[in-house]
C-alpha cells in the first residue's frame, strides 16, 4: 500500500514493502513505474519505492526543484521510513540523483548502483541535436513526439512495446505524459547540476556504474559516462549488461535485479 510523505516543497509517494537489508529505487525522468516490475524481484530486502516529485501520484509544490532537493525527498522518506542506511539504485536521471543523495547523505547510502546517469557528461561529449529538437516538441505541446525523439537515439527498436508489455497502455501513456514535468521543469535541474560542486569524487562507498550493450550499437552516450566517472570516484567498477538498452529495468528487469543482488550481496550492511 502506498504512503505519502509531505515536505516543504513537494508531496512524496512511497511504498515500503518486504524485509531485510533496505534497497531504495529511483526511478528515471519519463517512467514513475519503471521500477515497479524490478521491485518484485528482490526478495529477502526491504524495498523502497518512490514517485519523485512531479511524477506519477507525486506533486512538486514549489515549480523550481533542484537535483539537491529531489535527493532531500529521498532522504526525508528513509529517516520518515526510520531506515538509517541503505543500498540505493538509481536509473538515468534517478541515478544522478542518487549519486547527490550519496554525497549529502553518506552515512545514508551504504551502496550505489547507478544504470546508465543522465548526468554528468562525459568530458566533450558533444550535445546531440536530437535533444533540442525534442525539447522544442515538447514546448510545442506535441509530447508524443518529443518522448521519441528524446528517447530513440538511446533504447532499441520497439521500445514502445517493451513499455507497454511491462506496465500496459496506461503505464506508456502516463511514461510519455510525464513528459510535461522534464522537458518544463527537470532537464534545468540536471543541467544545472554540477558534479564537481557536488562533490562526487569524495564518495567513499561502493558504486557500481552500469550501462547497456546496446548502447554502442545506438551510439549512445552512457558507456563513455560510466567510465569517466569511475575514473573519478574512489571505489567504482563498470559493468556492461549485453542486450540491454536505456530501458534496461523494463526489457529484463530479472536480469538488472539479478545485477542488484548480486552487487548489494558483497555489501553487507552491518547491523551491529
Amino acid at each position: 500500500m502506498a504512503a505519502t510523505h509531505l515536505s516543504t516543497d513537494a508531496s512524496i509517494v512511497y511504498w515500503d514493502e518486504g524485509a531485510g537489508e533496505p534497497v531504495l529505487l529511483v526511478h528515471a525522468s519519463f517512467g514513475a513505474d519503471w521500477f515497479a516490475p524490478l521491485a518484485a524481484l528482490l526478495p529477502g530486502h526491504r524495498v523502497v519505492r518512490t514517485h519523485r516529485a512531479g511524477y506519477g501520484a507525486s506533486r512538486d509544490l514549489s515549480g523550481h526543484l533542484t537535483v539537491a532537493d529531489h535527493a532531500r525527498h529521498l532522504a526525508e522518506v528513509l529517516h520518515g521510513a526510520g531506515i538509517d542506511r541503505a543500498h540505493v539504485v538509481g536509473h538515468s536521471s534517478g541515478a544522478s540523483i542518487a549519486l547527490h543523495l550519496a554525497v549529502a547523505y553518506p552515512d545514508l547510502v551504504h551502496s550505489l548502483i547507478a544504470l546508465e546517469p543522465a548526468a554528468p557528461p562525459a568530458a566533450g561529449e558533444t550535445r546531440n541535436p536530437a535533444i533540442g529538437q525534442a525539447i522544442s516538441a515538447a514546448h510545442e505541446g506535441d509530447l508524443e513526439r518529443a518522448f521519441d525523439l528524446f528517447l530513440g537515439d538511446v533504447m532499441s527498436p520497439g521500445y514502445r512495446d517493451v513499455l507497454a508489455r511491462a506496465l500496459g497502455a496506461r503505464g506508456l501513456a502516463e511514461s510519455v505524459a510525464s513528459g510535461r514535468y522534464f522537458f518544463d521543469r527537470e532537464i534545468a535541474a540536471l543541467v544545472g547540476w554540477d558534479s564537481g560542486t557536488a562533490g562526487v569524487e569524495t564518495l567513499e562507498q561502493p558504486v557500481l556504474l552500469v550501462d547497456g550493450g546496446e548502447g554502442e550499437r545506438l551510439g549512445s552516450p552512457y558507456r563513455a559516462r560510466n567510465r569517466a566517472l569511475a575514473r573519478r570516484l574512489r571505489n567504482a567498477s563498470c559493468l556492461t549488461m549485453a542486450g540491454l538498452s536505456h530501458a534496461m529495468p523494463l526489457e529484463d528487469p530479472a536480469a538488472v535485479a539479478k545485477t542488484v543482488l548480486d552487487f548489494i550481496r558483497l555489501q553487507p550492511i552491518d547491523t551491529r
